[in-house]
């Protein structure tokens, strides 16, 4: 079974006093040149656009794996998503590094038995699989990214306005036994910057680091609540990332895959070097390595800073970070130099303590979980 939440709208402005602290900031940084402040971001910020927002603008999911016999999964995310697929009248778009999950390709099937326009994209690793063969019979477009490091996106479009993202593989394992994110955005701003992706891979073959910037709308102000939306490589954003959590002031909650990238592991050690509040939980399978920062975190010995490995027997697969329980980074971006350098990846970080709190809440469970 998934574990639904949905939220909507909540609203903050920008005070007097705030654009007071981002002039400081700037004259602050001019002055002292602290390398850790952009002044040119600061002076110059990337334009944010404004949008509509209604009741139910996201709506937040979690998968409860219990892996039990293929042949008795019933009731799981994959089963939410396909229905929400089957309510499209124009267009459904899948980017998808691995896709076998049978409700959502019937759902796909039946969409392009139905005349909606249906396109998918995956990885080459997995472009052979049953479930792959039986789209093309269909008549579905399924493109490849044809090389080496991975076409590791993990989204949906539907008609131009909904967004599926999160860390959740469209696959029987990813729903239903896999710790997973998917979380949903009516917003056709954000559906354009991944309508902008998925054309980009579809018709120009555009895969890797060399493909293009551009996302049309990197901020989004829903009523208030700012969304940064990137992805890779054609942004680095492991820096992005390190950016963020080099701003927590209290507290930093992370679970991680996969975590190995020295930008983000050395902005969370900084933070618990200075007293701020650090809880990370592992997958397990491979955190034990020399380049994992598990055992690195571990013998840091700040007293500030605790960290586990998951209690999953199979994969603890989310790569969230929460920054002072008000802002979630979140997506299909692992914290390794592959997802920075070489990977088709993308990353959304919200703003805002209500949707950070289910993600929260999700932590506390797989924190509970996890082996002392």
């Amino acid at each position: 079974m998934s574990k639904r939440k949905k939220r909507g709208k909540n609203s903050s402005d920008l005070t007097l006093g705030g654009i007071l602290v981002v002039v400081l900031l700037a004259l602050v940084a001019y002055f002292f040149d602290f390398d850790e402040l952009n002044v040119d971001d600061i002076l110059n910020p990337e334009p944010v656009v404004v949008a509509r927002a209604g009741e139910d603008w996201y709506e937040i999911y979690f998968t409860n794996p219990d892996c039990g016999p293929e042949e008795g999964r019933r009731g799981g995310l994959d089963e939410t998503v396909a229905e929400d697929m089957r309510t499209a009248e124009l267009q459904v778009d899948v980017a998808a590094y691995d896709l076998d999950a049978g409700p959502i390709v019937d759902a796909l099937v039946e969409l392009a038995e139905r005349g909606i326009r249906v396109r998918v994209v995956t990885d080459s690793d997995n472009a052979t699989l049953p479930s792959i063969n039986r789209l093309q019979r269909a008549g579905i477009g399924v493109v490849e990214d044809n090389r080496s490091a991975l076409m590791h996106n993990k989204f949906i479009i539907i008609d131009g306005r909904f967004v599926w993202t999160g860390s959740m593989n469209l696959t029987s394992n990813g729903a239903y036994c896999n710790n997973n994110n998917f979380v949903r955005f009516d917003s056709p701003e954000l559906a354009a910057n991944y309508r902008a992706e998925m054309d980009e891979m579809v018709n120009d073959g555009g895969f890797g680091p060399t493909s293009s910037v551009n996302t049309p709308n990197e901020k989004i102000s829903f009523d208030g609540v700012l969304v940064e939306n990137y992805f890779a490589p054609e942004m680095r954003l492991a820096p992005l990332i390190a950016r963020s959590v080099a701003g927590a002031q209290s507290e930093i909650l992370f679970m991680a895959f996969a975590f190995t990238h020295e930008d983000v592991g050395e902005a969370i050690m900084e933070r618990a070097a200075n007293t701020v509040a650090v809880r990370g939980v592992f997958e397990t399978t491979g955190s034990n390595t020399p380049f994992s920062y598990f055992p690195v975190m571990q013998a840091a010995g700040f007293e500030h800073m605790q960290v586990r490995q998951d209690g999953n027997s199979r994969l603890m697969h989310h790569k969230v970070i929460i920054v002072d329980r008000e802002s979630v980074i979140f997506g299909s971006f692992n914290f390794t130099a592959s997802a920075n350098d070489s990977n088709d990846e993308n990353v959304v970080i919200v703003h805002d303590p209500t949707f950070a709190s289910f993600f929260v809440e999700e932590f506390e469970t797989v924190w509970n979980e996890a082996r002392p």
